[in-house]
């Protein structure tokens, strides 16, 4: 039973925004809005009986709840007196890595369910990718046919970011001459190309040996998409995550010669790829670029103010600024969006999390050698180059399937279900 309601979430995440949109129909149904409520509702469940009923290991038990509670706290207590709808929305962003990865630690129980679920996330892959290659060259499929601008506007609260004459979110378009970028089935296509990053990676590890040079293909394929979605952000975490993994992973190649060549011959084809993207970030041709810059140096210079205990939720993050309620700081990087709101302390919790989490998954691919743990290994480290420059950490159609499989391969390789591993930890709590 959990299995399947895992799956059924995967796919609610990943096409929710497109199919409320349609079922919205331009205003038909000014409820649809409450279906995300609804699956909100059903991971915050499901994520609350792990805690109460899954021995987690304590070194990842101890910083997760440590996080958690913290941010509690400062929902309570609202120091930055903002709305109920700011404030918990502001809370739930923070929460999304915390509860997705313990959703997948409950739900996902052994290593042939997690194989399912990156089976689904690849055909979502697969889809998204075709998808968006045929709706970046059809642009009326969102403002005529499904009428996603008033869709945003009404039921998501977009009041700032809309392109002014299409209407679409500014992030549908990208480069030095504003072209359309691919959204895919995810309707977004920062989370599309996050998405796709995370799947072409895990695709890889879920083939094995059973597929070969057929795997690098379909990596391949995702890795296109993820180009179309122009998420500069992506291309390098996804990048440095399939690069680390051909390269130190046994699954695909069993000679070291033939894994570093591999390893070499990829990194060649996407510097190659690359070229122009790079040009054109460190010549700064681009107002994205330059509005990154901008909020890193806005970043660093206010985080002094606001060192130790934060600014209260909804001082920083996506749901303040689009209610145009940004306090401080410039906006950008997940870690920044933590330390501006809960201060320096929750933000190194919640590095203290990421780090052990990544630590479990390299020692128990070490003493396990499961692909999968090893590929989300490598993907936390490549994600980890987004901390300062985004919030694709914090996002639930952009990550939350990297969450999701970070806590279903630990909980599917565990220790105490099949042999002791004393170096993640022999302490567990319930």
């Amino acid at each position: 039973m959990r299995f399947r309601i895992v799956l059924l979430i995967i796919l609610w995440v990943h096409l929710g925004d497109l199919g409320s949109a349609w079922l919205y129909g331009d205003g038909a149904w000014p409820g649809v809005g409450l279906l995300r409520n609804l699956r909100d509702g059903l991971v915050v469940g499901l994520a609350a009986c792990c805690l109460l009923s899954t021995r987690l290991p304590s070194r990842l038990l101890l910083p997760l709840v440590a996080y958690s509670g913290l941010a509690l706290c400062y929902l309570l207590v609202n120091r930055a007196n903002m709305t109920p709808g700011i404030l918990l929305g502001s809370y739930g962003t923070l929460m999304i890595p915390v509860l997705f990865f313990l959703l997948g630690f409950y739900c996902v129980r052994n290593p042939e369910q997690v194989r399912g679920c990156v089976a689904l996330l690849v055909l979502l892959g697969i889809a998204s990718t075709l998808f968006g290659a045929w709706e970046q060259q059809n642009t009326a499929f969102w403002t005529e046919t499904i009428g996603y601008p008033r869709y945003m506007r009404d039921i998501k609260g977009m009041m700032l970011g809309a392109e002014w004459e299409s209407g679409l979110p500014w992030n549908f378009y990208g480069g030095v001459d504003l072209e359309r970028r691919a959204a895919g089935l995810l309707a977004a296509p920062l989370a599309q190309g996050m998405f796709l990053a995370v799947v072409a990676v895990a695709a890889i590890a879920w083939s094995e040996r059973r597929a070969g040079y057929f795997s690098l293909l379909l990596s391949g394929l995702l890795f296109v998409g993820v180009w179309m979605s122009g998420t500069r952000g992506a291309m390098l975490a996804g990048s440095l995550a399939l690069i680390g993994y051909l390269a130190s992973g046994a699954s695909l190649f069993r000679y070291r010669a033939m894994r570093w060549l591999v390893a070499a011959s990829v990194c060649g084809a996407i510097a190659i790829a690359s070229y122009s993207v790079v040009q054109m970030s460190i010549n700064f041709l681009d107002g994205s670029t330059i509005g990154h810059w901008r909020a890193l140096q806005k970043n660093l210079l206010d985080l002094p103010k606001v060192l130790l205990l934060g600014a209260g939720l909804g001082a920083q993050g996506a749901q303040a600024a689009q209610q145009q309620q940004t306090l401080i700081g410039g906006g950008e990087g997940a870690i920044f969006s933590i330390a501006f709101q809960m201060g320096l302390p929750a933000a190194l919790l919640f590095l203290w999390f990421y780090l052990n989490m990544s630590l479990a998954l390299w020692n128990r691919y070490r003493r396990q050698p499961d692909p999968m743990l090893l590929a989300m290994f490598w993907l936390a480290l490549g994600l980890a180059t987004t901390l300062i420059s985004s919030e694709h950490l914090l996002t639930v159609s952009g990550t939350g399937a990297f969450w999701l499989l970070c806590g279903a391969t630990l909980s599917s390789t565990s220790p105490t279900r099949y042999h002791t591993d004393p170096i993640i930890d022999e302490q567990h709590s319930g």
